[in-house]
């Protein structure tokens, strides 16, 4: 969280944000951190990249394809934070659930860490896609009462498998964009292998999975930040299509 000291945080008592994301601009993963926010408070996206220099920002509000795509990640990361704490509440104590919620929390955390990094570790490719497999069976088990004994046996690790059924389940959902990008996942046996990773390849891969476990939570508790901030003026008359 910013420069706050782990010590610090792990002591407890720190009263701050819960979550924070990356945006890849510029070679250089850039914390963006979502605020704790009480009533109707209003809040200013830019805010959260509070590591960014002002002559960067200023480059960043300059490119608009740039922009599109960090609104989008931004409002994600929000969604993902507020469904993150409603999500929780809605699902039974040891559910299964309940435990992929917990389980694409840790994932994606672990993503973020990762890229964090002076030298951004590859590791995080891996947990970015297993943070996506988590949020696509807290998907089905929601909306499809999906097992744990059924996620083992019919879909193990396979997300195309799991897409599928996605699909077959609400076949206009935004997840299914998802399935199109797939391979800016390393394979699941991959993952004990010394293969070195690049930025761009990381970004891919988080970008992806980030999306994916705010859309499942937006499923889930109805919250959709992201749909308000593509009606922003940015989004409308111009070239190109920006990132999910």
């Amino acid at each position: 969280m910013d420069n706050i000291p782990h010590e610090v945080l792990q002591q407890g008592g720190f009263i701050g944000p819960q979550f924070t994301g990356v945006f890849f601009f510029r070679d250089v993963f850039w914390r963006v951190t979502i605020p704790l926010v009480f009533g109707t408070r209003a809040v200013n996206a830019m805010d959260g990249l509070r590591m960014m220099p002002t002559e960067i920002k200023q480059r960043l509000c300059s490119r608009r394809e740039a922009m599109r795509e960090y609104l989008l990640l931004w409002a994600d990361c929000f969604d993902y934070d507020i469904g993150f704490q409603g999500s929780r509440a809605i699902a039974a104590a040891g559910s299964f659930l309940g435990e992929m919620i917990e389980s694409t929390e840790r994932e994606l955390n672990s993503t973020i860490t990762d890229l964090c990094q002076q030298r951004p570790n590859s590791k995080a490719i891996h947990s970015a896609r297993d943070a996506t497999e988590r949020a696509l069976k807290a998907y089905l088990a929601h909306h499809a009462n999906l097992t744990a004994a059924r996620a083992k046996n019919q879909f193990g690790h396979r997300l195309d498998k799991l897409m599928q059924e996605v699909a077959n389940h609400a076949p206009q959902s935004p997840l299914s964009e998802v399935a199109k990008d797939l391979g800016a996942f390393a394979p699941y046996d991959d993952r004990y292998s010394s293969t070195t990773y690049t930025r761009p390849q990381l970004w891919r891969a988080y970008r992806l999975s980030q999306f994916t476990a705010a859309e499942v939570l937006r499923t889930i508790t109805g919250r959709n930040l992201r749909a308000a901030v593509q009606c922003d003026p940015i989004f409308s008359g111009a070239p190109g299509k920006p990132i999910l």
